[in-house]
């Protein structure tokens, strides 16, 4: 109904252009045999009548006839294409389209029109073409551009819908909203830098716009400006004093200057209103911890939920009290929890919020402690290795999961992240291994597919089954990016250039932002079909969303001599 809404807009401007130009046909009727012009302009007013009844069908027949009366009037045709759209039937729309761009190709609202219909056809290339088009007729519309971004956004373009935004930014520089965008733009892109630059000339245009004031504290965080964050979060918050993302990060930067018992107060209050995540009373835990308020870190378990780092947080609490903590660390593995999504929901957002640094260093310290006084936890094993991942530092997680795997020879997760950390170590005859006996635990397990399916095509070998692999995968979740530029890779391995490229680009389109991995895949797969400007197209969007690829600025100038 979006699509609807913006064809009509952008039609309306011709609404009323068909009536006055025929306006002397009347007196050119005869009595006798109406002229077809004649016809075709009562078949006009029916019509017109049929849509202020909301009989938009009948509406749509009478406006087909006059059309087929006067085929040459452009503004009949944009009425038939505006009633193709009440009635939802693009593809009549868009025929009807294209045939009145051919015949008044200097109309710019058609262009938009028609840029819009590829674009509900997801023939994303070809609406680019058709809002360049219209943006050429009438640079200095806004509109242009802003329907161009709609693809940009959509195909997860984001270098090159910065061209766009600031263009827009030229259009209209004292307005705070383009601004924004470009900030939220660059912020997606990992531009924290740019992100804060943008959103601080936001600001200044506007000091009320609060969702730029937001944005700025959750870049300034990113960036770990604690101060500059926190200034910004009490701001936004004296405009939304409600908003509990808001109140958490505030919390988070606090905590991270030392600020525990204001970091606590506002934590605190965030759990007490509920009903809260389990997620916001192991943050509540975590900060009463750093604060030495053992006795009430206990008394904030969650009520459900994370039964796994429930208990190890409640250990850790009572241990700081001096009271017995013992038998919780030992009935860890009895807990019949998701190590796997407890450590992605809870420990990866503790690190986050927190500072993977020192929160990095209070989880080591502590879970190894717990560690020497029952060193056969398997749980303790792999929440030590994950914190240890988490702050990139996999030769230490190898001997730890190694110990939980004496403990667990067959459990699927002690496999997985040693496959994981042999990966990163480039030892991938272990990787292999692994991985190989995750899908003898797990002979459905998509990702694992993946996993190996890609290790196989980066080292370039094994590619049948690399591919059979991912078809497989494929067959789980269709629409993965990760599983899509994974096989695109594949081909690309075995030389089947066109297949490489569909898939990258399909798999860039279902990611949730730009990747700077997939758009150099792309570019290596169109220089395998020897179109060399695309590739090179491609590794300049990789490089500005990660600058630290070298190999890509070798291959930039190697084609670029």
């Amino acid at each position: 109904m979006r699509l609807m809404a913006v064809l009509l807009m952008l039609l309306g401007g011709c609404m009323g252009t068909f009536a006055p130009k025929l306006s002397s046909w009347r007196a050119m009727a005869r009595p006798a045999k109406p002229s077809a012009e004649a016809e075709a302009y009562a078949h006009y007013l029916t019509a017109s009548l049929y849509e202020r009844q909301g009989k938009y069908d009948a509406a749509l027949e009478e406006l087909r006839q006059a059309s087929d009366l006067f085929p040459d009037s452009t503004t009949l045709l944009t009425h038939l294409i505006e009633a193709y759209v009440r009635t939802e039937d693009f593809d009549n729309a868009l025929h009807i389209c294209k045939r009145a761009v051919s015949e008044d190709p200097g109309n710019a609202g058609l262009w938009l029109t028609l840029g819009r219909l590829y674009y509900e056809f997801e023939r994303f290339d070809e609406a680019v073409n058709a809002f360049n088009e219209a943006i050429k007729l009438n640079p200095e519309s806004a509109m242009g551009y802003e329907e161009l971004l709609t693809v940009k956004e959509r195909t997860n373009d984001l270098v090159s819908a910065l061209q766009v935004y600031e263009k827009l930014i030229e259009l209209n520089p004292r307005t705070a909203v383009p601004h924004f965008y470009l900030g939220l733009n660059l912020a997606r892109m990992g531009d924290a830098a740019g992100a804060k630059a943008a959103l601080g000339r936001a600001l200044e245009l506007n000091p009320r716009f609060a969702r730029a004031r937001y944005l700025l504290a959750v870049v300034s965080l990113d960036l770990n400006e604690n101060e500059e964050a926190a200034k910004n979060l009490l701001l936004y918050l004296s405009q939304v004093p409600r908003d509990v993302n808001a109140q958490e990060r505030l919390a988070a930067a606090l905590a991270r200057l030392g600020r525990y018992p204001e970091a606590v107060r506002i934590m605190a209050d965030i759990v007490r209103r509920g009903p809260a995540e389990p997620r916001l009373y192991l943050a509540c835990m975590y900060l009463m911890l750093q604060a030495g308020r053992y006795e009430d870190a206990e008394a904030k378990i969650p009520p459900s939920g994370a039964p796994i780092f429930s208990d190890l947080m409640t250990a850790l609490a009572r241990r700081g009290a001096g009271k017995p903590y013992r038998g919780l660390v030992e009935g860890l593995d009895k807990i019949a929890g998701d190590i796997d999504g407890e450590c992605q929901a809870y420990l990866n957002e503790l690190l986050y919020f927190f500072g993977e640094e020192s929160t990095g260093a209070y989880f080591l310290d502590a879970l190894g402690t717990l560690r020497d006084e029952v060193p056969d936890s398997r749980t303790l094993d792999i929440i030590l290795a994950r914190t240890l991942m988490a702050m990139e530092r996999p030769e230490e997680a190898e001997p730890i999961l190694l110990a939980a795997l004496k403990i667990a020879e067959n459990d699927f997760w002690v496999h997985y992240y040693l496959a994981t950390v042999y990966e990163d170590l480039a030892r991938v005859a272990d990787a292999e291994k692994h991985l190989q006996t995750c899908l003898t635990l797990e002979p459905d397990n998509a990702e694992v597919m993946n996993f190996l399916g890609y290790l196989y095509a980066e080292q370039d070998m094994k590619l049948d089954e690399a591919e059979a692999l991912l078809k497989r995968a494929l067959e789980v979740e269709p629409d993965n990016g990760f599983y899509l530029d994974s096989l695109g890779w594949i081909h690309y391995r075995q030389g089947r250039a066109e297949s490489a490229i569909e898939l990258i680009r399909k798999a860039i389109i279902a990611m949730d932002t730009d990747d700077a991995v997939l758009r150099d895949h792309l570019g290596d797969a169109y220089l395998l079909n020897g179109e060399e400007e695309k590739a090179v197209e491609q590794w300049r969007r990789a490089l500005r969303l990660d600058p630290g690829l070298e190999d890509v600025q070798e291959k930039i100038s190697q084609h670029t001599q």
